[in-house]
């Protein structure tokens, strides 16, 4: 999911039009899943293996990593910021890997062993006097699971995407979120296709924090000065639908989603003040359970 740049909306928008994978390589990611959902937990441990060799074979991003959640967390010293970044590694992987697991599910599987979602009441607020809304997430927990469970509970979900890699990469990625009846544009223009999927009762899944195209401004997040994207401002401020901050952490053997209160956006806002209200309460998660949190880039600004 990805931020999109709001002073260049075309005038028609364009969804991906990646031909989807051969069938093959959806045979085999059907079976991917399959095998891991047979695993249960134990997949975990497997994951947390090859977080541990990304890791190990990442020494700067191992570095980088630990340097960022010391900036969360001064209190922290070496070795407990080095144990945060492993953490963030494997905890990662687990999510990659939950990605695969939830392939194979439809979203009307999920049982409530796996997921709890808490805020429902926001989004039916929402629905009843705007139509859509706006999900601002940051990278923290895991935001396909999230969109898993939004789409468990009967909220139909607009994002947009880049391009991943490869363009295999990305056919896998947006084909397994179409397949769970997401609406994926996967352009950088996006933002009238944004608009046109609100308007007809959509909620826009948007990644605030770390955008790499697209208006932004300096926020307090974390510790620090970070960019954020200003597309949910200009969302809601084109299409009077509300914000609101999501996150989705694992907590033992399952996923609780949060859907908190939306923000204020008030007419004399800038994007600023707006996104900065959305930033405060995305931090409070990260700093509960940091673990999740994946600063493996160059998060803060100074």
């Amino acid at each position: 999911m990805e931020a999109v740049e709001p002073a260049a909306a075309p005038a028609k928008h364009a969804a991906a039009t990646l031909k989807a994978p051969s069938l093959p390589l959806r045979a085999g990611l059907w079976t991917a899943s399959r095998a891991l959902r047979l695993m249960g937990k134990a997949r975990y441990l497997l994951a947390d293996a090859l977080g541990m060799c990304v890791c190990a074979f990442s020494p700067k991003g191992r570095r980088r990593t630990a340097a960022n959640h010391r900036r969360l967390d001064p209190r922290l010293d070496d070795r407990g910021s080095r144990r945060l970044a492993r953490a963030s590694y494997r905890e990662f992987m687990r999510t990659s890997f939950d990605f695969v697991w939830e392939y194979a599910m439809s979203p009307k599987t999920l049982k409530p062993r796996h997921f709890r979602v808490d805020g429902l009441d926001n989004v039916w607020a929402s629905r009843d006097s705007h139509g859509g809304g706006i999900f601002a997430l940051a990278h923290f927990g895991s935001w396909d699971v999230a969109a898993a469970l939004a789409l468990a509970s009967d909220i139909p979900l607009v994002t947009v995407m880049r391009a991943i890699g490869t363009d295999l990469v990305t056919q896998i990625a947006v084909w397994a979120r179409r397949h769970q009846n997401m609406e994926v544009l996967i352009t950088g223009n996006a933002a009238r296709g944004l608009v046109d999927a609100v308007r007809r009762g959509r909620f826009a899944a948007i990644l605030c924090d770390l955008p790499e195209r697209g208006a932004t401004v300096e926020v307090d997040f974390c510790g620090g000065p970070v960019k954020f994207s200003t597309a949910p401002a200009w969302l809601a401020r084109t299409t009077g639908v509300p914000i609101m901050p999501v996150d989705c952490v694992r907590v033992g053997g399952r996923y609780v989603m949060t859907v908190h209160e939306p923000v204020s956006t008030g007419e004399e806002d800038d994007d600023a003040v707006v996104m900065q209200r959305v930033a405060a309460v995305l931090e409070e998660p990260i700093r509960r359970s940091p673990a999740q949190w994946y600063p493996f880039g160059n998060v803060y600004l100074a």
